[in-house]
């Protein structure tokens, strides 16, 4: 579970930036049995946060940064003269050539870890790995990067287990441009508490989910590799009103042709693969179907022909499944996308009330989800965009409002900021004049 995520110089972060999931104790409220979470205890943190702001004002960039820190455990590169993939704030001299830090503390098993990495497009500066097993913080390990020598050094404390002739090879291994949890899943050494971190990076943290994600897709490969799964997909897609009373999945046998194989092999399919295609000629395809019952009867519809916001949903599904499954952290940007306010809603509520150790964090523009009660001040965040080009983010509970008030007026009104500043809608200039000539 997630404490903090922090950035600084990524994209159109300039400054140091901070989302929290750590509760205000002053802002208890009847649903925080639903909205927050026990990590031990002593500890309480929210499942959910909502992020606002206007277009370009630096929402997506937030959650990319998440998404980045993520990649950069679980998905290292294979050489060294590869880019690290990383982007700074590139409206300021001083930070263009700067490096960027991320860091995040989260808990595993009631512990807490706090991880912090500061890298620039072509290496990493510095990374540490501390936890405190007992409350008194220990440096699992530190890294640093000698800039004359140019040289990284790693430094593996105790507490990791590891043998001498196992730190050696870690620091020999990791490459300048791969953080050392991405190196050491490629080791052959073993570290009970760094696996916990890697494990928590790679099955804990969901890849960011953005408005154009083929989630649809990715829920029915969830429910092909696990036909026991059908029962909740069709509940869920029941209480959403889509008229959708069942699902089958049918199997396929689409024609393939000469082109089609040398496409394949194009592709490096397997050599079994291929020769099966040239004997059978067909390929099996599976076809989800919705079964829609109305006044008359039922019907199957592909769902290819289902409309964006039943599709959208579906996918959605898989994700709220796989956060009730297991402790997940997911971060969604546009959760509105193609869905009816009530549909938003609805997928908030599902979460919150039946996820006991997941989190949930997502961008939107659908206000009024700041009314809904079991909203909390803490749990709202904007994100505003600074003179200087870059964005600043903030909490609702930063400006000390009474529990009555309204956060949605309050933030209509311009009083919390994250509101765009429009121009007239009245277009003037030369170029009006010209489109009234040529009308004439």
């Amino acid at each position: 579970m997630i404490k903090e995520f922090s950035v600084e110089n990524f994209r159109s972060i300039k400054g140091l930036q901070a989302i929290s999931f750590v509760p205000n104790k002053r802002m208890s409220k009847e649903n925080d049995d639903i909205v927050c979470l026990n990590v031990n205890e002593t500890t309480r943190l929210l499942k959910m946060g909502i992020l606002y702001g206007y277009n370009a004002s630096g929402k997506s960039n937030i959650l990319l940064a998440f998404d980045f820190l993520r990649d950069l455990v679980t998905d290292g590169k294979v050489t060294k003269n590869e880019k690290t993939g990383f982007t700074p704030f590139l409206l300021d001299p001083a930070t263009v050539n700067a490096p960027g830090t991320f860091s995040l503390s989260f808990y595993i098993e009631g512990i807490l870890y706090e991880y912090t990495v500061t890298l620039d497009n072509d290496r990493i500066y510095s990374e540490v790995l501390q936890y405190r097993p007992e409350g008194r913080k220990a440096v699992l390990f530190s890294r640093s990067f000698d800039r004359e020598k140019r040289i990284s050094k790693i430094s593996i404390g105790n507490k990791c287990g590891l043998s001498s002739a196992d730190k050696v090879f870690l620091n020999k291994s990791t490459l300048e441009n791969n953080t050392v949890l991405f190196s050491y899943q490629r080791s052959n050494i073993n570290s009970e508490v760094i696996e916990k971190v890697v494990s928590y990076f790679r099955d804990g943290i969901m890849p960011l989910v953005t408005p154009d994600a083929v989630l649809k897709q990715w829920s029915f490969q969830r429910l092909c590799n696990d036909r026991t799964q059908k029962d909740f997909y069709v509940d869920l897609m029941k209480r959403a009103d889509f008229q959708i009373n069942d699902l089958e999945i049918k199997e396929l046998d689409v024609p393939v042709e000469e082109a089609d194989i040398k496409q394949f092999e194009t592709f490096g399919a397997p050599s079994a693969v291929i020769e099966k295609l040239k004997k059978d000629k067909v390929m099996k395809q599976r076809q989800l179907l919705f079964v829609h019952k109305n006044s008359i009867g039922e019907f199957e519809i592909d769902s290819e022909e289902e409309s964006l916001g039943t599709k959208r949903f579906f996918g959605l599904g898989g994700v709220l499944k796989a956060l009730i499954l297991k402790s997940r952290f997911v971060a969604i940007d546009e959760i509105e996308a193609s869905l009816h306010p009530s549909l938003v809603n609805q997928f908030l509520k599902m979460f919150l009330m039946n996820s006991s150790q997941s989190q949930l964090f997502c961008s939107t523009h659908n206000q009024g989800l700041m009314d809904l009660d079991y909203m909390r001040n803490d749990m709202i965040w904007f994100c505003e965009k600074k003179e200087d080009g870059s964005s600043e983010y903030y909490s609702a509970q930063d400006f000390q409002l009474h529990k009555n008030v309204s956060v949605s007026n309050f933030y209509r009104a311009g009083k919390l900021g994250a509101m765009p500043i429009l121009g007239s809608p009245l277009l003037e200039g030369e170029h009006i004049e010209t489109a009234e000539k040529k009308s004439n």
